[in-house]
Parts: C-alpha cells; structure tokens; sequence
C-alpha cells in the first residue's frame, strides 16, 4: 500500500500579486495559529508551504506551525521582482530561517515558485499575465534560452540562501520548466491536471521520481465549480478582481464535490507514482470572500480548501471567518490513510 512521508498544504501569509491586490493585507498571528492547529489536527498534514512577500511573516507563521507540530517550507513570493531583489530576500531570510531550523529542525526553504513567469527578466512581458499569455507561443522557439536565465538565476538563488541557511532546499519547477535539480535536496513541481496534460501526468512525475532524488508537489489543486477539474490551474480564469465589485466573468455552477474528488484522485494518484510528499494549494485564498451571490462569489475563482466568509479587517473585531468545503474533509481522509504507520516526519527535519 501507498504510503505518503510528507503531507501538506499551501498556506497564504500575505503575497503582494499587483499593485492593487494583497492576498492578505491584515496580519493576525493568533489568526495563523488557528489555522496551522486545523492543519496539523484537522487535515492530518504533517507539514505546510508558506508563501509570503514580507519575510517577517514567513519567519513569524513558521515558528507558530512547527510550534504546531508542522515542518514548515519557506517561499518568498515576490511576484514582478527582478532577480536581484529575489537574491536579496533570499539571503536577508538565510538568518532567519537557520535559527528557526537549529531550534526546531522542521525548517526547509523553497527558493521561488515559477520564476520564468513570476518575475522579471526570463520570459519578456509587461506583468506575470502578460508573460503567461506569451509563453505558449514562446516556448518552442525560445525554451532553452528561458532554461538557462532560469538556471543562472536559480545559482544565485541557491548561493545567496546558503550563506547563512544549512537546511534542505527545494524550488517550485512549472511544467514548461527544464531545472537542473543536482543543487536542491528535493525536486519540486507545482504540477495541476487538466484536460491537456491528462494523459501523461502521472507519467511526467514518475520520471522525475526516476531520477533518486525525492520529489515534492509543491502545488496542485483545483476550483469548486463543474469543468474547474479541466482547467486545472487556470481554473481562478474566471475572476476579474479589477471591476468594483470583483465579478465572476464566467456562468459557472458551484460543485464542491468536484474540488473533493480532483484531490483525492491527484492524491492517490501521486502516492503510487513514488513521490516523498503533496502540498495542496491552497488551505485558503484570504481575500477570496465567499457570498450567495454567483456573480460576485469570489470563492468559485479559489483553489482554497476552506471557504472565507469573512474577509479580516483592520479593526481588532474584524477577525476573518472560514468554513471548510467538501475538499478539506476529503484531502483529510486522504492524508490519514497515506500517512506511515508510526507517522514518521520525512520532512525538512532529516533532509539536508
């Protein structure tokens, strides 16, 4: 029988995505710690990926998971950067993120997911939209081109965080992404099925665990509507968070159970594909508030397990709401039943 060392979920502390939008603006750690006990109790993850702009949220909401019980992966997520500001968060966290793995030993640090899309200087375009509607076009002429800038990038990356950090290192690879993995301890992909990659997906990550060295989803996941399975993760499409109020563009029909049983065949799927462990994305998307309204129910453009009913505002009563979907309870059933007989933790706290 399958079984999964590593069992985790993406967890949103705050990622400035444009000018205009925050995935988190109000920071609330006793907010954090609620959510890291659900996690660790409630979807029987022994681990989460934390993504974050400021790397004093990424440092604050890892000491409150692994206080948790949880391995936690780091992710400065800083959309539009150009390289050298990348290189400089990276190696400003080093410190940080070595103290906090010498305490604890559940610390690893995830350079960067995406980079060919999510910053500046690899693919051309104005904005991390532009670049994605380029790429396909791009790619069969320019990809090595793009896989070598991601390679000298990911170099500096590497060198910059291990100035100061001993701990294992991952980075999340898109699947367009060519990544010479000899530097990191785990391979990482951020790998959705769709409609298009449906046939060889599991292929794809088998030969990856081909390879030794252990792998890691760092993100898959799906929306909560009928068809959001064949999108896979182009499935937040639909939401245009630009009109007033953001809108739902799209006549879709909300289906959790189509979210629920995405993940649990990704899941199993991948368990018996031989990799070391799974980061669903995401446990929520915080700005993404949920309402009776289809056309302005901005959970139907979320990949969140749990459903927000209140957004936190800036007021010390203003405490966000979350209620979980149909998706969480399965991606718990899932987790129980794949975890190691005696639960052994795979994770950051013996790699490296």
């Amino acid at each position: 029988m399958a079984v999964l060392p590593v069992r985790g979920v993406c967890y949103d502390a705050g990622v400035q995505y444009a000018r205009d939008f925050h995935s988190r603006p109000h920071w609330r750690p006793d907010e954090v710690r609620r959510d890291m006990t659900a996690i660790r109790s409630g979807l029987s993850c022994n681990a989460v990926s934390i993504m974050a702009t400021d790397p004093r949220r990424l440092i604050e909401a890892a000491a409150i998971a692994t206080d948790c019980g949880l391995s936690a992966w780091l992710q400065p997520r800083l959309v539009e950067a150009r390289p050298r500001a990348i290189e400089a968060a990276l190696r400003a966290l080093g410190p940080a993120a070595e103290a906090l793995r010498t305490e604890t030993g559940r610390v690893g640090v995830n350079v960067g997911c995406e980079l060919s899309l999510t910053s500046r200087g690899i693919v051309p375009g104005r904005s991390f939209a532009h670049r994605g509607q380029r790429l396909p076009r791009l790619i069969g002429t320019h990809k090595p081109r793009f896989d070598k800038a991601l390679g000298r990038l990911l170099d500096r990356l590497v060198t910059a965080v291990r100035e100061s950090y001993r701990g294992p290192i991952t980075y999340g690879a898109g699947d367009w992404e060519s990544v010479d993995w000899s530097r990191f301890d785990y391979v990482g992909l951020d790998t959705y099925r769709d409609d298009h990659n449906a046939p060889v997906y599991i292929e794809q990550v088998r030969r990856h665990v081909a390879g030794g060295k252990p792998v890691l989803i760092t993100e898959f996941g799906c929306c909560a509507y009928r068809g959001a399975a064949r999108r896979g993760g182009s499935g937040y499409e639909i939401f245009d968070h630009r009109t007033d109020p953001p809108s739902i563009t799209a006549e879709v029909t909300r289906d959790e159970q189509v979210q629920a049983g995405y993940l649990t065949e990704s899941i199993d799927a991948l368990a018996g594909a031989g990799v070391h462990g799974t980061f669903v994305f995401a446990f929520s998307e915080p700005m993404l508030l949920h309402t009776g309204d289809r056309a302005t129910d901005a959970d139907l453009a979320s990949f969140g397990i749990v459903k927000i009913t209140r957004t936190a505002g800036a007021g010390p009563d203003a405490t966000e709401q979350w209620t979980p979907k149909a998706a969480y309870h399965a991606v718990a059933r899932c987790y129980e039943a794949l975890a190691p007989g005696d639960d052994a933790d795979s994770g950051p706290a013996t790699a490296g």
